[in-house]
């Protein structure tokens, strides 16, 4: 059985994002969801917690916006590790 996750188009840059949408423009009508990393849930789609912080990885070339997976963002880009 295959499991399909509800997709959100952003408003900002019309891209598919996950259900909450990316961290650029949050869909808010989606949340509270529950943070992987922590286990709270809240209504802050943009929430980052310290077990997250290791594993932010991509910057958004728009908003600067840092996340974990390059899904969550409009543009995308990994960071530096300089």
């Amino acid at each position: 059985m295959t499991d399909y996750v509800e997709t959100f188009t952003c408003q900002k840059c019309k891209g598919q994002a996950s259900g909450i949408g990316h961290l650029c423009h949050p869909n808010k009508s989606a949340l509270p969801f529950k943070c992987e990393f922590c286990g709270k849930e809240t209504d802050d789609a943009r929430h980052v917690c310290q077990k997250m912080i290791p594993s932010l990885e991509y910057q958004c070339k728009k908003c600067g916006r840092l996340s974990v997976y390059d899904t969550s963002l409009c543009e995308p880009e990994l960071v530096s590790g300089d």
